[in-house]
């Protein structure tokens, strides 16, 4: 089962169509929470294309209230590589990547109520090329505030990007 998967289901009610209980936290508007599931089963990629996501490739943390966040990310692979961020399942609309159209370092600002940051990392493989697909890197979480991502280069080293969380 996918981290979004495992997201959504530990929050949906057993008490559906019951009394008024929810497993959903109180911080969750009701509005979200029809909508997260539908918004989450559909990836996009870097240039906003539906495309299929490697098991591994959503990275997520939830984050508290009133935190900014800043995301540094580098890159040690000469394929293109870019990192989608999503806030509480909606796209943000900076993405951080190794090329000049994508900044390599970015600032969240705070939110009211916790929610989560999921970070979905994408690679091309070549340098920037318009005529190539975006391929869904495999990622894994390194300690609580390193994300790595592996493109498809078969060397496994989780260095292609990484990215280090700080809050303020």
């Amino acid at each position: 089962m996918s981290r979004v998967a495992t997201f959504i289901n530990r929050f949906r009610s057993p008490w559906r169509g019951r009394e008024r209980h929810s497993a959903w936290p109180d911080w969750v508007a009701p509005a979200i929470q029809y909508q997260l599931p539908l918004l989450m089963s559909l990836q996009y990629d870097p240039e906003g294309i539906e495309s299929t996501l490697h098991p591994t490739t959503a990275l997520s943390l939830i984050v508290p209230a009133q935190r900014e966040v800043f995301l540094y990310a580098s890159f040690d692979g000469a394929w293109e590589q870019a990192v989608v961020l999503y806030l509480d399942g909606q796209r943000f609309e900076s993405q951080l990547g190794s090329f000049i159209l994508r900044p390599s370092s970015l600032t969240v600002p705070a939110q009211s109520l916790p929610y989560e940051l999921m970070l979905v990392g994408w690679h091309k493989r070549s340098s920037p090329n318009a005529a190539l697909p975006w391929v869904a890197s495999r990622g894994q979480r390194i300690g609580p505030v390193l994300f790595a991502w592996d493109d498809s280069a078969d060397d496994n080293d989780f260095r292609d990007t990484r990215i280090k969380l700080v809050t303020g």
